[in-house]
C-alpha cells in the first residue's frame, strides 16, 4: 500500500501532507484505493509521536515552499 500510495502521489504532483485511504480484504491479499484526503486526519497527534515530524508544521512550511528535504523528512 506505502508503494502505491507514493506512485499515486509522485503521479499527481502532490507535495504536502495527506491521508491516502485503501479498503483491505479481511485476509489480506488484496487491496483498494478509496481516496485522498489533502488535509491533516484528526489522528494527526498519533501519526506525529509514531514518526517524530510534526505534521502541522511541515505542512506549513511545505506549503511557503519548502521541499521535504529541506525539511529532513524520511
Amino acid at each position: 500500500m506505502l508503494d502505491s500510495a507514493v506512485k499515486l502521489c509522485k503521479h499527481i504532483g502532490y507535495k504536502n501532507a495527506g491521508t491516502v485511504e485503501f479498503l483491505v480484504e479481511n485476509d489480506g491479499t488484496a487491496f483498494y484505493f478509496i481516496e485522498v484526503n489533502p488535509r491533516v486526519q484528526v489522528e494527526h497527534t498519533v501519526t506525529e509521536e509514531v514518526c517524530g515530524v510534526d505534521i502541522v508544521q511541515s505542512q506549513i512550511m511545505i506549503a511557503g515552499g519548502a521541499t521535504l528535504d529541506e525539511l529532513d523528512i524520511k
